[in-house]
């Protein structure tokens, strides 16, 4: 994917990550840091991962449902480049971009945003485990620590970009601009929320 491509979701990236306090999030420089040390190790656990994920994607028939016959391969590629990547760096605008992006896609798939946050914390124990069965204890807590940062964020800027997908696609449907249709939704929550109150 260019950097062209990519061009409204590096806008979006940065409106999602500048509403993220600096001290939950991902660190640029420390998480990296603690990426770039042990990038060639995390790079042997690549088939464990892609493996375990699918496995579990398809083990449970909520998310087995999301899957066409015979895809899984093309899948288990996308997630190894993923995870190569995300293993290599760097963390820079393009990656955040890329992640927000994934937002839209879950919307043309029926991805729920509470499939992809289980998976985060599956992806995030597996390379935890990892971590703790071939590093020092200090350097294993770090490595989790940089993963347990970067999917919480990548969940905020996912969950985020699923929820703009939506609501544009809405809004086009619908035939009204974005900002209309949110505060028609806002007004409609007002709404609901209202009638929850009791007499």
């Amino acid at each position: 994917m260019t950097d062209k491509s990519l061009g409204r979701f590096y806008v979006l990236a940065q409106e999602f990550w500048s509403q993220l306090p600096p001290s939950a999030r991902f660190r640029p420089l420390e998480d990296a840091r603690a990426f770039s040390r042990h990038k060639e190790l995390m790079r042997g656990w690549v088939g464990q991962v892609v493996q375990g994920f699918y496995d579990t994607l398809f083990g449970h028939p909520a998310t087995r449902a999301i899957f066409r016959e015979g895809e899984r391969p093309a899948r288990e590629r996308t997630l190894r480049d993923w995870y190569l990547r995300t293993v290599e760096g760097p963390f820079n605008g393009q990656y955040f971009a890329w992640q927000t992006l994934v937002g839209l896609v879950h919307v043309r798939r029926g991805v729920t945003n509470a499939m992809m946050a289980a998976m985060w914390n599956w992806v995030v124990d597996t390379v935890s485990r990892l971590a703790r069965e071939h590093l020092s204890q200090e350097e294993a807590q770090a490595l989790a620590d940089a993963w347990r940062r970067l999917g919480f964020t990548v969940m905020a800027l996912i969950s985020e970009g699923y929820l703009h997908a939506y609501l544009e696609a809405l809004a086009h449907a619908e035939g009204v601009e974005v900002g209309v249709f949110l505060q028609r939704a806002q007004e409609e929550a007002a709404r609901l929320l209202a009638s929850l109150s009791p007499g």
